[in-house]
């Protein structure tokens, strides 16, 4: 009888063994399957292209195209954080200027963090614990949803674990704690502010006995890798700018009367109507009338962000209540990429329904039984601390606090064990208790009041502009329509459709449109600018070219250094038999904005007859 036992359950130990080996790979499987059928299934999405309307990455894009053409060490000193389109330089010259190859990089990228939260979970808790939180950030749908942008996002997040996970497991391995030392250096370098972390990181292996030999080297290879940009961008621009141009912009965007927690062009530093990064450094660049070095024109606006704090105090204290409420709400906050817009047409978010409010209230939860065992634990309460502080100190946006998602995903996988374990144990009150606190703040993540319909009409306004830009005339006109449903008021929306109809012909419903905008137009200098160049759009449309330039003139005395405008007045002028003229504007085109194709070919074509 033992004999015929011990058979029936050799084939259970060994499925269970078996299973114990597959078990952990499960979410690492799952966090690649997901992202590479996001990835497909987004192919022929606007979400999948390179396009000015989706600011930063056009930005990152146009850097990338600069470095693989020759300009490897650029001009400036750096304005947007630098490693992401050297990333995109990469691939480029690899594969093509192709988004694709980078998607999928980037999925590798997600799976490769996915599978170093997993290993840092099981070392600071447990298997199951690991378990638990690598399947959380497998179905989360916003790590799925920026695995597909052109953002730094992924490897900052990629960076934040492998630091990690390496000061967990280098032991006496001297090439480990170096490698360290340059994850941390290249975390440092995609977000500035995590530098601050290091001392308390060097404190906590100190007391965990590490070895003053590595930690220098830990130390050593960080600063290289950090040091490395303040030094480029002296070297190129004799300008000693410690990391990016606009990081005073970016203190003064999330510390001024006008802030509200997120980022928004306010005062002195407002572009006017529409947004480029050329724009930006322009407004920023000058200061009362003068162009100044960028080392001190960011140290500027870093004065008027602290004249705000040091003068309104009461303002600024509700305004660091306001953040800390936008960091932990479950709305994501867009900017540049609108999560909203892409879901209704993605089958796998939908799929992929874990969200910030679940993870943040599970996070905390387990951060609350994991207190014991902060010695071991530290370094991930002490990303969220720096995460946190991020958003205090700047603004909160998805793009910038999604990266503490797994460290809170890391702590919801031991309170979910914890809680489970108890239930098993037939404790009920404890865990009661918990899941009680779970549902409460979770409910409170979704209930702090954010202006959604406004950002639902960005977003739909990018995607009917994205679409446009594609001659997809009519997927474009009805993103247009939705975003004028969520708010009609949204100039830029109204302007689109503007601009559609009189480019389709259909003049008499271009100007419905432009007489639904003259309604809420007000005084102030964008509004008239607005105003002008819609004018301009339909006067083009009827054939009077005499007016259309008139009235792109008003536009670049209200704002001179809009590249579009001139560009369009070039081709006004080319119109009117005026070629001296049109060439004078496209070189002022191409003047604010090297990278405008458009311009290129056209003033190729204006020289070639003026040859004649």
């Amino acid at each position: 009888m033992k004999r015929r036992q011990i058979a029936r359950e050799r084939p259970t130990r060994r499925f269970k063994s078996r299973l114990g080996t597959i078990g952990p790979f499960i979410p690492v499987l799952l966090t690649l399957l997901l992202r590479v059928l996001f990835i497909l299934e987004m192919l022929k999405h606007p979400f999948s292209s390179i396009s000015p309307q989706i600011v930063d990455s056009w930005a990152y894009h146009r850097q990338a195209l600069n470095i693989i053409n020759g300009n490897f060490w650029g001009s400036e000193v750096f304005f947007l954080r630098p490693i992401y389109p050297y990333l995109l330089a990469l691939f480029y010259a690899l594969f093509g200027r192709k988004v694709l190859s980078v998607q999928i990089f980037q999925a590798l990228l997600g799976t490769a963090s996915c599978f170093l939260l997993t290993k840092i979970t099981e070392r600071v808790f447990n298997r199951s614990a690991a378990f638990i939180g690598g399947l959380g950030f497998a179905l989360c749908g916003v790590l799925v949803f920026y695995t597909g942008a052109l953002s730094y996002v992924e490897i900052t997040i990629f960076f934040s674990l492998l630091f990690l996970y390496l000061i967990y497991s280098a032991n006496e391995r001297w090439w480990l704690w170096a490698i360290a030392g340059v994850s941390f250096g290249l975390l440092a370098l995609c977000r500035p502010e995590m530098i601050l972390l290091l001392p308390f990181f060097i404190i906590w292996l100190i007391r965990r006995k590490a070895k003053p030999k590595h930690l220098a080297l830990l130390t050593s290879a960080a600063v290289i890798v950090i040091a490395s940009v303040p030094i480029r961008n002296y070297l190129v621009a004799r300008d000693p700018v410690l990391f990016t141009a606009h990081s005073g912009i970016n203190f003064y965007f999330g510390n001024n009367p006008g802030a509200d927690g997120t980022w928004q062009p306010a005062g002195k530093l407002s572009p006017g109507f529409g947004f480029s990064h050329e724009q930006l450094k322009r407004v920023a660049k000058y200061v009362n009338g003068k162009a100044l070095p960028w080392s001190k024109a960011s140290g500027y606006w870093i004065k008027q962000g602290l004249r705000f704090i040091v003068s309104q105090p009461v303002s600024y204290l509700k305004l660091l209540c306001r953040k800390l409420l936008l960091f932990f709400s479950n709305y994501e906050i867009p900017n540049n990429y609108y999560f909203e817009t892409v879901r209704p047409f993605s089958l796998l978010l939908k799929i992929t329904f874990i969200n910030f409010g679940t993870v943040a209230a599970l996070g905390i939860l387990g951060m609350v039984y994991a207190w014991r065992l902060r010695s071991q634990s530290f370094p991930l309460y002490l990303f969220i601390a720096g995460y946190l502080f991020s958003a205090l100190l700047f603004y909160v946006l998805s793009r910038l606090r999604a990266p503490v998602m797994p460290f809170f995903l890391s702590f919801a996988g031991f309170g979910l064990w914890k809680t489970i374990g108890y239930f098993k144990k037939g404790v009920f009150g404890r865990p009661v208790l918990s899941l009680i606190f779970v549902l409460l703040f979770y409910l409170g993540t979704n209930i702090f009041p954010i202006d959604r319909k406004n950002y639902l009409a960005q977003g739909w306004t990018q995607l009917g502009n994205i679409y446009l830009e594609k001659k997809k005339v009519q997927p474009g006109l009805s993103a247009l329509s939705k975003a004028l449903a969520f708010n009609p008021q949204n100039i830029s929306a109204r302007y689109s459709l503007i601009q559609a109809y009189a480019g389709m012909g259909r003049v008499a419903e271009a100007e419905n449109e432009f007489q639904e905008l003259a309604q809420f137009l007000d005084t102030t200098s964008t509004a008239r600018m607005v105003q002008h160049l819609a004018i301009a759009r339909i006067a083009i449309a009827r054939r009077d070219f005499t007016t259309a330039a008139e009235n792109y003139q008003r536009a670049l005395a209200i704002n001179s250094n809009e590249p579009e405008t001139w560009f369009l007045l070039g081709l006004v002028y080319i119109s009117l038999n005026d070629l001296p003229s049109a060439e004078k504007c496209l070189l002022q085109t191409l003047a604010l904005d090297p990278f405008h194709d458009a311009a290129h070919n056209v003033i190729n074509e204006v020289r070639r007859h003026l040859k004649k």
